[in-house]
């Protein structure tokens, strides 16, 4: 399979040390990527983590659309600022965490 140099994802379940994310590509289990987040969400400073894809899978509920693959990522170091978006956007009824 070929390199994937950028693409596009969506997050489905994030935590300090990893998340889900649905995506049009797929790329193979130990794959090392850099994902560009936005802290907070809505326009904040981007922030660049590194990881390694744990898990890839069908995304069943859109196995012929647009977002075809899930794929788990493992960051290699934790990040804080994810729980701390998490934890605001569930106080304003936006998420639900799993505990």
């Amino acid at each position: 399979m070929d390199e994937l140099q950028e693409g596009v994802a969506v997050s489905h379940d994030a935590s300090d040390r990893g998340m889900m994310l649905v995506t049009a590509s797929r790329l193979e289990i130990g794959a090392e990527v850099t994902i560009v987040l936005t802290v907070p969400p809505e326009g904040g400073e981007e922030r660049r983590v590194h990881g390694h894809v744990v898990r890839v899978e069908p995304n069943l509920e859109d196995p012929q659309g647009m977002w075809p693959h899930r794929m788990a990522v493992e960051f290699d170091h934790k990040v804080p600022e994810v729980e701390r978006v998490l934890a605001a956007l569930e106080a304003k009824g936006f998420a639900e965490r799993k505990r």
